[in-house]
């Protein structure tokens, strides 16, 4: 059995491409929300642009000590485990 065409009581019907405030608002908040987004990842992507190269080669230097200090710190405890 169909239960689409099944209903009970009165169906009220509104025109099309009438809507509620709080239907616009919500369109609005969701737009507003996607527009900042992208424009926050936009601003990520370009980020290396507000550094000189003597800051990203500091902030390289920095991360390639930081990989050597994980790998010592990873193996003093599998090494620690193994004991």
């Amino acid at each position: 059995m169909n239960t689409a065409l099944v209903g009970a009581g009165h169906v009220s019907v509104r025109p099309v491409g009438h809507s509620t405030l709080v239907q616009r608002i919500s369109r609005r908040t969701g737009l507003a929300l996607v527009a900042w987004s992208r424009s926050r990842s936009r601003s990520r992507s370009h980020g290396a642009e507000r550094y000189s190269r003597e800051e990203l080669a500091e902030l390289h230097e920095r991360r390639l000590v930081a990989d050597q200090l994980r790998e010592e710190r990873f193996r003093a405890v599998a090494l620690g485990r193994m004991v």
